[in-house]
């Protein structure tokens, strides 16, 4: 049976940092990229602690991180396939999609406020 959620190694965790170092975000400006309402679950992946699994995979797409090398991997008998939950090019092609579909919605949003 796949596993709900995923935690990141101390290896991972260190390049998560440095590639979040990267960005210049706040933890809630990365939890509003993955449509997230609280920054709790990016603290938790930040601290190597159980998330679900998408929003696992979906940080680690916002950061330009392969899931797979980041997420702590079960012993040797309870291993999944590497591709067990996708490639990383089809969720890299649905964030961009997602993204670009709300895009739109925000440019639109940010017109209508900014016209008056």
């Amino acid at each position: 049976m796949a596993k709900r959620s995923f935690q990141a190694t101390e290896a991972g965790i260190k390049q998560a940092k440095s590639a979040f170092d990267r960005t210049g975000w706040t933890q809630e400006s990365l939890a509003m990229e993955v449509n997230l309402k609280t920054r709790q679950p990016v603290w938790r992946f930040f601290t190597g602690r159980p998330v679900e699994r998408h929003i696992f995979i979906e940080l680690c797409s916002i950061l330009g991180l392969d899931w797979q090398d980041i997420a702590e991997h079960s012993a040797p008998g309870g291993s999944e396939p590497k591709q067990a939950y996708g490639t990383l090019p089809e969720i890299d092609a649905l964030v961009r999609q997602v993204r670009s579909q709300r895009q739109d919605k925000i440019q639109n949003q940010c017109v209508a406020r900014c016209s008056y």
